[in-house]
């Protein structure tokens, strides 16, 4: 069932390298070209192979986890002969790769601004399709509503039953986020030095993922061109299916059946926060204080970029850590444990302390948006950050054997399980081999929500047991 459920998606996951094989050849990229075209040739193969055998049906819930985690993995394992091509090693090929598809932005890849375009868009495009194609059309396309998306700890999209089907609502969704897409090109065109910039800006802000086609993020870039990316940023880093709301309902609707205001509240009210602390501090430079805010909305929204260095200013680090643990909302392009999430526990908090205070014989339910949350929700959300906790100890043991900083370690560490992409530093070509598997394995977790690879890659789950 699982093969044939991969092999049914071969078309589109062959979708990833066609357009950088086409700019190659544009190009006279011949060796990335042949490198990028090989990959989706495999790709195709598989999708026609597929059609050969009857189409699966119903698929349990175990088999649907395991169809999109070995998609997500193939599609991290593919691109590293391209990126070897563009002079990377394999492990460095693999860890940009990784990065690209969980929509990171973490890059290891040192001075890339001589690749050809086509290399700059195999990156772009792979954080754009692991932003959306993958992570959130892949979860409609494959797992379907129901159960399914609570044993991912409703990784994809939720609130299905408003469509009248999955594939539908992911093709709703889509709609969406290529008009999005379309916009920042257009906004970050007249702002950028050249067309091909703007683009590779535009697909990573809003896959949210943070590559850049200058080694030093956005900094160099104008002003202006900084807010505007993260304006990107903060568009998909709500559920998509607000846009699709409002325009059936309007925005008051919209605005109370999503996550937007939790996400903008906590965004905006956070990036408020950090330069109050600058304030604090005696910082009153306008530029420094407009360049911390945009740093902490890129952490929150797990975008990546950044518009300088982050400050080593211990509180201002931690804040910026404590929104790339949050992250952005369920049913966007954004990474964390979700805005909504961290919203249940804040409230699960709040009701036991109600609890206490009322009469042995009052009812009262955990409620979401009118509605009362079920128990497998909350045990959901309690074994994705119970497995996000453990994990990041684990790396952040290694990293601090290793001799990196605690603080340091603990950024770059919650940077990758986040798929947020901020750095202090550490991540770079000189990085020790074992530090770069750490963090693979880090976004890989991060992106498929712990629960999903852990179940897909556990012997249980492919012994059969007999009775």
């Amino acid at each position: 069932m699982v093969t044939r459920a991969v092999l049914s998606h071969g078309m589109i996951l062959s979708a990833i390298f066609l357009p950088p094989t086409a700019v190659a050849l544009i190009e006279g990229e011949w060796e990335l070209a042949a490198m990028t075209g090989g990959a989706s040739a495999l790709c195709i193969g598989a999708g026609l192979a597929g059609r050969r055998l009857p189409p699966p049906h119903d698929l349990r819930a175990i088999e649907a986890v395991c169809t999109l985690v070995i998609l997500f993995l193939f599609a991290a394992i593919l691109p590293v002969p391209a990126f070897q091509v563009l002079g990377l090693g394999v492990l460095d090929a693999l860890f940009e790769s990784v990065s690209g598809i969980t929509s990171t932005g973490l890059s290891v890849a040192g001075d890339i601004y001589d690749w050809p375009v086509a290399g700059h868009l195999l990156r772009g495009w792979l954080l754009w399709c692991g932003g959306f194609a993958i992570a959130v059309a892949g979860s409609a396309l494959i797992l379907g509503p129901g159960n399914v998306a609570q044993a991912m700890g409703e990784a994809g999209i939720e609130e299905r039953d408003i469509l009248s089907s999955t594939r539908d609502q992911a093709r709703a969704l889509l709609r969406v986020y290529a008009a999005i897409s379309v916009l920042a090109v257009l906004a970050l065109w007249p702002l950028m030095p050249s067309f091909w910039e703007a683009l590779m800006i535009a697909l990573s802000a809003v896959s949210t993922g943070g590559f850049s086609p200058r080694p030093d993020s956005l900094a160099s870039y104008p002003v202006s061109a900084q807010v505007v990316t993260m304006v990107a940023c903060l568009a998909t880093s709500v559920s998509l299916l607000f846009y699709v709301y409002a325009r059936r309902y309007g925005l008051g609707p919209a605005w109370k059946k999503t996550n937007t205001g939790a996400v903008l509240g906590a965004t905006l009210g956070g990036a408020l926060v950090v330069v109050g602390l600058l304030l604090l501090d005696r910082e009153t430079n306008p530029m420094v204080l407009l360049q911390t805010a945009l740093n902490f909305i890129s952490g929150m929204t797990t975008a990546g970029f950044s518009v300088a260095p982050v400050i080593e200013y211990p509180p201002l680090v931690a804040l910026v850590l404590a929104g790339m643990f949050v992250g952005g909302g369920i049913g966007s392009t954004a990474g964390g444990i979700k805005i909504d999430r961290a919203v249940l526990l804040a409230k699960s908090v709040r009701l036991t302390l109600i609890r206490l205070r009322s009469p042995a014989r009052a009812v009262i339910h955990l409620t979401e948006r009118g509605r009362e949350i079920e128990e497998e929700r909350i045990v959901a959300i309690a074994a994705i950050l119970s497995l996000y906790v453990a994990c990041a100890f684990v790396f952040w043991l290694i990293f601090i054997a290793s001799g990196i900083d605690p603080l340091y370690a603990s950024f770059e560490i919650i940077s990758a399980q986040s798929t947020a992409g901020l750095s202090v530093g550490i991540s770079e070509p000189s990085l020790a081999p074992h530090l770069k598997i750490a963090l693979i394995a880090a976004m890989l977790l991060g992106r498929l929500e712990f629960v999903a690879l852990i179940a897909a890659l556990s012997p249980y789950t492919w012994i059969r047991k007999r009775s």
